[in-house]
């Protein structure tokens, strides 16, 4: 089994992987904001908190040129492989498996998990034990702050994949930037689909993995895919157990296989 679902498995390790890190830097107090007791540190060591927005400035100012490199060469790796909220979607299409027939725990499953990604925000700005002190000033604004960033990320988790698809600012910018796709997901034996549709239903971006990599447009064609690989392992998973490899897979070069 692990043989057709080694994109995905790779996929849930690298977002844990990125997700982790969210954590663990304002935990460590590697870069911490607290608006709530006027403090900051950076690498271990209070700093003035107006000291921090610096810092805080070129630390985001790297990621946003490394995330917009990695777009230019290899496309939106940065959706697919690395986004808090491209996992928080993965989620919930597994809560929506996993909640058929209970919705209302569907429900319950999204709001906690909204409640968890507030919380890893929050973490960044403010030490989150001043919810429990509703004597401190800053509580009544952050508390609001966090049920306006709860509902959002509630509304995210909601739509699911259609967030990334339709929604997503960062999404729809990594669109129209300009890029240059290494690799991308390709039929290399078309005479050999049977047409399942498998790796159509697989694809978080609602595309057609088997003809987007010719195809030039800003929804349907290589510009939305996420570079995820679900589409291959979704081939590989219907090919593999009639003893045959999977045909979408990742290429270099289409030209050879048209």
């Amino acid at each position: 089994m692990l043989r057709y679902r080694k994109f995905k498995i790779s996929r849930n390790i690298s977002y844990i992987f990125f997700i982790a890190l969210l954590i663990f830097i304002p935990t460590f107090k590697i870069v911490k904001m607290d608006i709530a007791h006027n403090q900051s540190w950076l690498f271990g060591q209070e700093i003035n908190l107006s000291g921090a927005f610096k810092p805080i400035v070129v630390i985001v100012g790297i990621i946003s040129v490394f995330i917009i490199l990695a777009n230019l060469i290899l496309g939106r790796v940065f959706c697919g492989w690395i986004c808090p909220g491209g996992f928080l979607a993965q989620l919930q299409e597994y809560f929506k498996k996993l909640t058929k027939e209970k919705k209302f725990l569907y429900y319950i499953l999204t709001f906690i998990s909204s409640i968890l990604f507030s919380l890893v925000f929050f973490n960044w700005i403010t030490d989150i034990r001043v919810f429990f002190y509703p004597t401190n000033p800053a509580f009544l604004p952050l508390l609001l702050a966090f049920i306006v960033i709860t509902a959002f990320f509630y509304f995210e988790a909601f739509l699911g994949e259609k967030w990334c698809r339709v929604y997503c600012p960062t999404g729809i910018y990594h669109k129209i930037t300009p890029f240059n796709h290494i690799v991308k997901p390709f039929l290399i034996k078309k005479e050999s689909c049977e047409d399942c549709k498998a790796c159509i239903k697989a694809c978080p971006m609602g595309l057609d993995p088997r003809k987007m990599a010719s195809i030039n447009n800003f929804d349907r064609g290589i510009q939305a895919c996420i570079v995820c690989g679900e589409c291959v392992d979704a081939c590989a998973s219907v090919n593999i157990p009639k003893g045959k490899e999977g045909i979408i897979k990742f290429v270099k070069d289409i030209k050879k296989f048209n």
